[in-house]
């Protein structure tokens, strides 16, 4: 994957940027990680405390065992998110182009990318996604289709977006739509949410 990152991160950008976008707007909109936001360089929830860490899914995870690593409800979220990653995630709630725009201004810088910062963008990327799907997959579950289906998908649109080629946007938006987490569903997980 690196290899590839680095020979084409601009098919990289647009696949991934599409894949993570399609996660984080599939989760329930009044779920605080689909509106996170950057205030001053940082991400933040909506009450303006940091994100980035394993804490952010206690809203929802009860936490179990002192080493979160054992913890099989946390345990993906063990490594603290870079604030690129965490970025990623805030900017993705806005929709692909916006998330391709932002990876293309702050981590694709050429044509070709030298293999460290192919890794670099790979390590960023993975981490956003881990994240994403780890939160969507509380609500929907592990047996989930859309997390892979998304995926796919987004490798054909990737191909077609970066020779020119047109691609059906409004058939990915149904797609989208129709397995949203419902609405509602965050403040189920969380009746205090307000």
């Amino acid at each position: 994957m690196v290899e590839l990152v680095s020979r084409k991160p601009h098919w990289f950008a647009a696949w991934f940027s599409g894949f993570l976008s399609d996660v984080v707007r599939s989760l329930d909109p009044q779920d605080p990680w689909r509106n996170l936001s950057i205030v001053e360089g940082q991400t933040v929830h909506p009450d303006r405390s940091p994100f980035g860490t394993w804490v952010d899914a206690s809203d929802v995870v009860h936490v179990s065992i002192e080493d979160i690593r054992a913890d099989l409800g946390l345990a993906a979220l063990e490594k603290p998110l870079n604030e690129n990653a965490a970025q990623l995630i805030s900017v993705a709630a806005q929709g692909w182009d916006a998330t391709l725009t932002w990876c293309e201004a702050n981590l694709v810088t050429a044509a070709t990318l030298p293999p460290e910062q192919g890794a670099e963008f790979f390590k960023t990327a993975s981490a956003a996604l881990r994240w994403a799907i780890h939160r969507r997959r509380l609500f929907s579950g592990i047996e989930d289709p859309f997390v892979q289906v998304s995926g796919v998908s987004w490798i054909t649109r990737a191909d077609k977006m970066t020779s020119g080629e047109p691609w059906d946007e409004a058939r990915a938006a149904r797609h989208l739509e129709a397995n949203k987490v419902q609405p509602g569903t965050y403040k189920q997980f969380n009746p205090s949410a307000e």
